[in-house]
């Protein structure tokens, strides 16, 4: 599997980057199927990554990405969490929802603080999608070896599982595990454009699996963990509202 190289040693910092490792499992935004142009889902992409402490303990750090589909529009939602606290206790958390709104295959899209935004700001696509929602990168399955195949199981289609035939370093993953799913065919996000071409199926969930190691330059040894990658379609919340910014801002824009 293809991994960030680097010459330096690897330290409990350098796994604490965010997401340093994730960047080169995922793609997100790949080529887009035709749907009923009426048609409005929500999806959500979440990540899971371990964030480590110099005692080589861990806590997950979690984040998430919505996409709203509609018409020939992307609609990405960030969720902005503000926290006021006093020593360890929460008082206050807070949730500001921010946009981005792109016609697919476009380069340029707009940026808006809250739905009631009525201008927005005009934005290169991978300027921000780059930061915000892992746009443009790819996952590879090379130095990995297929070593178990499941079918029709636990709500999956397919799930297959990889082991790393060659280890260059700690940044390559013991273990890969991918579910794939025939739920998810109209929505424009992808784990994995190659993948979900390849089995004519999308990508559901990719689970990286890193084995308890010592690592040079710290005494303790670390626990096994793993990053966790996974598309949610939200079947809960009322898209009315979504469909609404979408058309005003079409017709505004026309």
């Amino acid at each position: 599997m293809s991994m960030i190289k680097t010459n330096k040693k690897i330290t409990p910092k350098v796994l604490t980057c965010a997401f340093g490792l994730i960047v080169v499992l995922i793609t997100l935004l790949s080529c887009i199927k035709k749907t009923n142009t009426n048609e409005i889902t929500k999806t959500y992409f979440t990540i899971s990554a371990p964030i480590f402490k110099p005692d080589a303990s861990y806590f997950l750090h979690r984040d998430s990405v919505a996409v709203i589909d509609y018409k020939n529009y992307a609609l990405y939602e960030f969720a902005d969490i503000k926290t006021v606290q006093r020593d360890t206790i929460l008082i206050e958390r807070t949730v500001i929802n921010r946009y981005f709104l792109l016609k697919k295959k476009e380069l340029y899209g707009r940026y808006y603080n809250s739905l009631d935004d009525k201008i927005g700001k005009s934005m290169r696509m991978d300027s921000l999608l780059s930061k915000r929602a892992f746009y443009g990168q790819s996952i590879s399955m090379s130095k990995t070896i297929l070593i178990r195949t499941k079918k029709n199981q636990d709500g999956y289609k397919l799930i297959e599982k990889y082991k790393c035939e060659s280890k260059v370093d700690l940044t390559y993953p013991d273990t890969i595990i991918i579910y794939y799913s025939n739920r998810l065919k109209d929505i424009s996000f992808t784990l994995s454009k190659e993948m979900d071409s390849a089995k004519k199926m999308k990508v559901q969930k990719i689970r990286a699996i890193y084995n308890s190691q010592f690592i040079p330059g710290n005494p303790n040894k670390f626990p096994s963990y793993e990053y966790r990658l996974e598309l949610k379609k939200d079947t809960i919340s009322n898209l009315e509202k979504y469909k609404r910014f979408i058309n005003e801002r079409i017709s505004k824009n026309r």
